[in-house]
C-alpha cells in the first residue's frame, strides 16, 4: 500500500520530506488503486457477513412471530375463541349490510345530503 509515513527496505525517502509522488495525478492514481485493492479483498468478508446478519434476523423474526401465535393459540381458552368468531362473523355481516345500503338507490323519500 502507498502509505505517505512508511517505507520499504528498498526505498530511499528523503529527509527533506519531499514528496512521494511527483504530481497529483499520479498520487490520485496510486490511492485508486490501492482502494480497489482493499475494497476487492473486503467485498467477500463483507458479503458474507451481511448474509449472516439478514439470515439471524429472519430467524428471530420468524421465530419470534411464531412462537407468539402458537403461545396465544394455547394461551386462550375455547370459549374466548368461539367467542371473538362469533363477533367477527357479526362484524362481517353488518360490514355487508353497510356496504349494501351505501350502494343501493336513493329513494325519493331519503332527504338531500347536508350540504346540498
Amino acid at each position: 500500500m502507498n502509505d505517505f509515513n512508511s517505507s520499504s527496505a528498498g526505498e530511499e525517502q528523503s529527509t527533506t520530506g519531499a514528496p512521494r509522488y511527483n504530481s497529483f495525478s499520479e498520487a490520485f492514481s496510486s490511492a485508486r488503486a490501492d482502494a480497489s485493492s482493499i475494497a476487492r479483498e473486503a467485498a467477500p468478508k463483507l458479503k458474507q457477513a451481511l448474509a449472516g446478519a439478514a439470515h439471524d434476523m429472519a430467524y428471530g423474526a420468524a421465530f419470534g412471530a411464531c412462537f407468539a401465535a402458537c403461545f396465544a393459540k394455547e394461551l386462550v381458552p375455547s370459549s374466548v375463541k368461539d367467542t371473538l368468531r362469533r363477533g367477527m362473523r357479526d362484524g362481517r355481516r353488518a360490514a355487508e349490510k353497510a356496504a349494501s345500503e351505501v350502494s343501493s338507490p336513493v329513494s325519493a323519500d331519503t332527504p338531500p345530503p347536508l350540504g346540498a
